[in-house]
């Protein structure tokens, strides 16, 4: 499964690469901006390292510190007029991946990695509730932007967002059952 889930990780963060670094050349979207392509794509990276099993230490201190960064930017931002829910989704993926990540990166799971997230684990019974609330979350990212997924009305760049944030919170989701 890990390797499926990084197969279809791929084009999410070319695709949000390309806006974040070109947002023309994707075309104009409402609702994904430069900063949330930004933020796909890095999370994106590290959701990809994680399921290969490349996460080591280092990267992952780096991936929660990007987690972190992210998760506090979507709080800052979410009260803009325009991009709201946009932000309000990077809270719940960047928070997700905050709580992935924090094992590998804690001292006490320096240990190196044979196996994709091997190793991997929550980090006690104290995390579980937050867990469960951030995959909720997830699914509900999931449930709430399928339907412009498959819609034809909003157009192929609102589409392809709404897609990206499908697959974004369907891979955190099955990554987030894995660990409990």
């Amino acid at each position: 499964m890990p390797l499926v889930l990084a197969v279809l990780l791929l084009p999410v963060v070319v695709y949000c690469s390309v806006r974040a670094v070109a947002p023309r050349l994707g075309g104009v979207s409402t609702e994904h901006r430069r900063d949330i392509d930004t933020w796909h794509a890095l999370m994106g990276l590290a959701m990809v390292a994680m399921l290969l099993g490349d996460l080591a230490r280092p990267l992952a201190v780096a991936a929660l510190v990007v987690c972190a960064a992210g998760l506090c930017w979507g709080v800052l931002s979410v009260d803009r007029r325009t991009g709201g829910a946009a932000h309000l989704r990077l809270v719940v993926g960047a928070g997700a991946m905050a709580v992935m990540t924090l094992p590998v990166a804690a001292p006490a799971m320096a240990a190196g990695h044979d196996a994709p997230m091997a190793g991997m684990t929550m980090a006690g019974p104290s995390a579980l509730p937050l867990a469960l609330v951030l995959l909720a979350g997830l699914v509900g990212v999931a449930a709430v932007r399928l339907p412009a997924v498959v819609r034809r009305s909003p157009g192929t760049v609102a589409r392809l967002d709404a897609g990206c944030d499908v697959v974004m919170a369907g891979a955190m989701a099955a990554m987030l059952l894995v660990l409990l």
